[in-house]
Formats: structure tokens, sequence, C-alpha cells
């Protein structure tokens, strides 16, 4: 003999109604937030709240370097296609050089001594970690 235990275990119609009904709610959510096509990246860079250069890293064919005028320190800037970094700087503690390559959208480079800040703007954010 069956216990009514067992039966009331079994899924239902109603339990694979809302199953589906989660799935369908969670792709439509994935297609919501889907990256945007065109990942366009600049680097900007600013000194003492000033903006300095706007490089196009999406459109680079060629390795671009240059020296940021009026830094406290001389400091070398050099781009490529899709990444940024500082190749040389004279500052004390070389923070900005052993940062290396920032390729994502909103990573940033900074270097104190100078007041120099270099941040990665356009295409898709990308996430580390999620906390809720």
């Amino acid at each position: 003999m069956r216990s009514s235990a067992a039966d009331r275990t079994r899924p239902t119609l109603l339990d694979g109604l809302v199953v589906l009904v989660v799935l369908v709610a969670a792709g439509a959510i994935l297609f919501a937030f889907r990256p945007k096509a065109g990942n366009f990246l600049t680097a900007r860079i600013v000194l003492d709240n000033e903006l300095v250069a706007e490089i196009p890293l999406s459109d680079l064919d060629e390795p671009v370097t240059m020296e940021v005028p009026g830094a406290k320190y001389p400091i070398t800037v050099e781009a490529e296609r899709g990444r940024v970094r500082v190749a040389h700087s004279d500052c004390p503690s070389q923070d900005c050089v052993h940062t290396g390559w920032v390729s994502r959208s909103g990573g940033q480079i900074v270097c104190l001594p100078n007041r120099l800040v270099i941040t990665v703007t356009g295409g898709t954010a990308e996430a580390d970690a999620v906390t809720g």
C-alpha cells in the first residue's frame, strides 16, 4: 500500500508551469541586459583635474606613445589597440608603471605624485563580482 506522503512529493502540472515561467523570465532578463554592440574604448588622460588627451583605443592601428606635458615627474603613456599603460615614470613609487595594461571599460591607472589619472571609458563594463 502506498502512503499519502509519497503522492504529495511528486511534481504536479502547476509545478511545471512555475518552472516554465521562471525560465522564461530568466531568459527575458538575460536578453534585456545583454552587452551592446560595438566596443569603442577611449583612454582619457587627466592631469590636475584637466583633460590632457583622449586616445580612441578602438581605432588605433599602431602603438601611440606620448609624454604627458606639465607633469611634476616625466611620465610616458603608451597606447595600443584596445589597451593603455604607463610605460615610464620618474615618480618615486612607480605604482602607475606596475599597474600594467588596462583594457576594460572603467579601468584606471593612477599616479598620485603626478596627480594623473588615466581612465578607460566606453565599451561594455564587465563585473568582477556581484554582491547582494
